[in-house]
């Protein structure tokens, strides 16, 4: 089984895209950066190309990568209705070789998240530098861990959102609760997914590693990258205790 296919949320497109409709927020940010960047960018973990579409069609040149051909299938109908030309690449974005340089590479929506150990991360952040033109910025975004959430009861169950099954109709439920283990930061996630009469018609786990702020300052520097900014949100708010989201503009450390 392909590791993508293991993560219950990017097996099949059109589903995704229904579940994740209402996330706008860091639309602006990422069309603003990629705009600013002038010259090519590249997308890592662009999934469906929620992010990926709008870039492009603000006029922007961008490559969209994902390690799940499901998805890639979806962002290419969806490229081809829009009357877009977007390269797509199927790869991991922990091995993977363009041939080219880009101006801005991101990272987006928490997917350093589903890299939990060192040695991913450090193949991550030497494939960004190997892709990076001069000058060039790399950019993401993950959660900024709430103790008081990780803390939870892992039999608890609390919304976490609800959408349109596009396949069949009618209201799709789902539930989540967590399970924190500390030893290696990784956040259990469990996704139950209910509707009526089918209460728990699929459950799946999510592993998302955590990454507190002062640690994540020193995994960039260690990755040979110096940041640039860090933002609590993607309205530019300077990051601080409370936030929710740590976003890193960062550049690389030429040596």
């Amino acid at each position: 089984m392909r590791a993508s296919e293991r993560l219950p949320l990017y097996r099949d497109g059109r589903v995704y895209d229904a579940m994740n409709r209402a996330v706008t927020a860091d639309v602006p940010f990422y069309v603003a950066e990629a705009k600013a960047a002038e010259g090519p960018v590249l997308e890592l973990a662009c999934g469906t190309g929620r992010l990926t579409i709008p870039i492009a069609q603000s006029g922007v040149e961008i490559v969209g990568l994902d390690l799940s051909p499901s998805m890639l299938e979806h962002a290419r109908a969806k490229t081809q209705a829009a009357g877009l030309a977007i390269e797509w690449v199927e790869a991991d974005c922990r091995n993977f070789e363009l041939g080219r340089k880009f101006a801005l590479i991101f990272l987006p929506f928490n997917s350093m998240q589903h890299l939990h150990d060192h040695s991913s991360l450090q193949r991550l952040f030497h494939c960004v530098r190997e892709h990076l033109a001069d000058g060039g910025r790399f950019v993401f975004d993950v959660f900024n861990p709430s103790i008081a959430i990780l803390n939870g009861d892992p039999k608890e169950r609390r919304l976490e959102r609800e959408y349109e099954d596009p396949y069949v109709g009618g209201k799709v439920r789902v539930d989540v609760s967590i399970d924190y283990d500390d030893a290696t930061q990784v956040n259990r996630v469990m996704w139950y997914f209910s509707r009526d009469g089918e209460p728990d018609f699929r459950v799946e786990e999510l592993p998302m590693r955590c990454f507190f702020p002062q640690e994540l300052d020193l995994l960039v520097q260690w990755g040979g990258f110096a940041i640039e900014s860090k933002y609590g949100s993607f309205e530019r708010k300077e990051f601080a205790s409370g936030d929710m989201k740590q976003v890193i503009v960062s550049n690389a450390v030429r040596t």
